[in-house]
């Protein structure tokens, strides 16, 4: 955020922001000229209270996919320009998105909305031999997406989802996971980022990298088929996160989030073409300032989250404040302390911490990550024996 507040700044532009009153009680507002406590996830009630404000906004920006729709709605109703409602709901719905991307004909794994067991029974029969992927239609975060191999598992898949609620299944879709992030300038994606990713169990994110180890010929492609996507679903304003996988066949696009890329992008962006200002060219595009050329991508940067195992208690953290001390290190937080449960990593909020780190090639950013990660030792028992949660 801080970077958003001196690039805004410096044009001119001052923060007002919004959100839910509960995550207000401690947070550090400094930045914002004034700040709307209401529910951000609601259009309704987020128009409500934007309406008040006595203010000329040129803009808004959604940190998280729930806030996508509610700002749409909150741009058409103040008229800045955003997203409209339509694009929001799309795509925040991965069904709607899968569709409307095949209607542009770009590659997509089969896929179907169901309404339960028999209806994704049906989709396994007509799609075999799998395998498949079982997840919400408007999840985040990898947050209940399970891999069925066989139809056997599917039950198991299934197990503690909402009654009533549509999921979706779709064709697994196999080969390395990556990341394109920009901003739509003059009504255009601009592609600021190529980054790559890895993954841990239940596919949850483990880390990214800027720049992508693609040719040039696979970046042409990733730039084509992203730009094509974007225009598709009707992106033309704001910043943008697309994933996409490179498979045997070529890039299958993934999700489209109508949001900045989380796990420190734009500052890994803004890292690896010096000079870059990511949320500054947000700022031009809605106050019709010609866009400025783009730094050249002359160096890297990286981030891995912090993954403690296995489960139990944690009873010391060794090793931590020297290892994020090299002067490499952008940014590094741990969120867990001695004395705290640990529990196995099925969402994004599970992740324990995170270390960020810049450097001259990417080769020499996972190198230098992988020995950050050698450096911390945590020590763990059993989540019923007692620790004097004394800091090793």
């Amino acid at each position: 955020m801080q970077r958003l507040y001196a690039q805004a700044r410096d044009r001119g532009v001052e923060l007002i922001g919004a959100e839910k009153p509960a995550n207000l009680t401690d947070a550090d507002t400094s930045l914002f000229s004034s700040v709307v406590a209401c529910d951000v996830e609601d259009p309704a009630a987020a128009v409500r209270a934007l309406r008040t404000l006595d203010a000329t906004l040129v803009g808004g920006l959604a940190f998280r996919d729930l806030c996508v729709e509610p700002l749409a709605a909150v741009g058409e109703a103040l008229g800045f320009p955003c997203v409209s409602t339509l694009t929001a709901r799309t795509t925040r719905n991965k069904d709607l998105c899968r569709e409307q991307l095949r209607q542009a004909a770009l590659p997509q794994p089969a896929s179907r909305l169901v309404n339960g067991r028999e209806e994704a029974l049906e989709f396994l029969e007509k799609t075999a031999p799998g395998p498949w992927i079982v997840k919400p239609r408007d999840g985040m975060g990898s947050a209940n997406v399970d891999l069925v191999r066989s139809q056997d598992e599917l039950d198991a898949a299934l197990a503690g989802r909402p009654a009533g609620v549509p999921f979706l299944v779709e064709e697994f879709v196999s080969g390395p996971e990556y990341s394109a992030d920009g901003v739509a300038v003059g009504g255009r994606p601009v592609i600021v980022a190529l980054a790559q990713k890895s993954l841990g169990p239940r596919f949850v994110e483990t880390g990214h990298r800027i720049p992508a180890d693609l040719s040039a010929v696979q970046s042409e492609d990733v730039h084509e088929q992203v730009e094509r996507a974007l225009l598709a679903v009707g992106l033309t304003h704001g910043l943008f996160h697309v994933e996409f996988w490179l498979t045997e066949d070529g890039v299958v696009l993934g999700e489209i989030h109508a949001r900045p890329g989380g796990a420190f992008i734009p500052t890994m962006a803004e890292y690896a073409r010096p000079g870059l200002e990511f949320y500054g060219m947000y700022v031009d595009d809605a106050l019709g300032v010609d866009p400025c050329r783009m730094p050249a991508l002359s160096r890297s940067a990286g981030m891995r989250h912090v993954i403690v195992e296995p489960p139990g208690r944690l009873v010391s953290v060794s090793g931590w404040e020297d290892a994020v001390s090299a002067h490499e290190v952008i940014a590094a937080r741990l969120s867990v302390k001695p004395g705290d449960e640990i529990t196995p990593v099925c969402w994004s909020a599970d992740r324990h911490g995170f270390v960020v780190v810049e450097g001259t090639s990417g080769a020499g950013v996972d190198a230098r990550l992988g020995q950050i990660q050698n450096r911390i030792v945590f020590e763990v028992t059993s989540a019923d024996q007692p620790t004097d949660s004394s800091d090793a």
